[in-house]
């Protein structure tokens, strides 16, 4: 059974990169031209990290408003879904596709699942100074592709950042979820995009460092049979820092 298990993992690995967050495979290294990842199978779990550094930025200039020096500006991602599951997906044919488990059982036939049972997501973070005005309500998230179906957001006034939760497919298996995959990796315009506009005021104009914008990914994914349940994939897109500066 544990021998089992441990195969098991290493299919639901196949999954995601990313956002954040998301990914699955043994695959020690992959990249492309946007984004890299690394992933390594410890203790029967597979960890990794994805960087997402060259697909996200922060842009702004100072305002006077009111007779008040502002600074304005916007986090903006955007990324490729082929770019994004592409090392994901090439682990997939060449070592989980086609191939069965010692009970008999497809690796590609097991249901991606969240802690408790729940939809499988990954969630992405991004925190504010706390002198920092976050215009919620022009947020601006989409994601032009099969393989996300929901995004949510949720403001956290106790440090002042904002979660997105992405869900993953449509509670598929993995081989459900590398089909949607399938029907877009040739092609342009599956984009995942989040904008987030954001102001300070300058109140000293000596200043040139105005504050860290700090942003990082989670992609928790179980293995889930009746009432057990165990931690198999634990992705991180790592943490990525902006310094604001005049």
């Amino acid at each position: 059974m544990k021998k089992t298990i441990k195969k098991t993992m290493s299919m639901a690995v196949a999954m995601m990169m990313v956002v954040g967050v998301f990914v699955s495979a043994t695959f020690a290294f992959a990249a492309n031209e946007n984004v890299s990842s690394r992933y390594d199978e410890v203790n029967g779990k597979i960890r990794g990290t994805v960087n997402l550094s060259k697909v996200i930025k922060s842009d702004g200039r100072e305002v006077v408003k009111k007779g008040k020096l502002y600074y304005e500006g916007t986090v903006e991602g955007r990324v490729e879904v082929r770019d994004l599951f592409e090392g994901a997906y090439d682990k997939y044919l060449t070592s989980f596709k086609g191939k069965k488990t010692l009970l008999g059982r497809a690796y590609e036939n097991l249901v991606m699942f969240d802690k408790g049972g729940n939809f499988p997501t990954a969630k992405y973070t991004v925190r504010f100074p706390r002198n920092f005005k976050v215009n919620v309500n022009s947020i601006d998230v989409s994601a032009n592709t099969r393989t996300i179906s929901k995004i949510t957001k949720t403001y956290n006034s106790a440090d002042n950042s904002v979660t997105f939760v992405f869900n993953l497919g449509n509670w598929n298996d993995y081989r459900e979820f590398f089909e949607l995959y399938e029907k877009e990796k040739g092609t342009e315009g599956h984009e995942i995009k989040i904008k987030m506009p954001y102001s300070v005021e300058i109140k000293d104009q000596s200043v040139k460092n105005l504050g860290r914008i700090s942003a990082e990914g989670k992609c928790e994914l179980f293995y889930k049979k009746l009432f057990f349940e165990k931690k198999i994939v634990d992705i991180s897109a790592e943490k990525i820092d902006f310094d604001i500066t005049r």
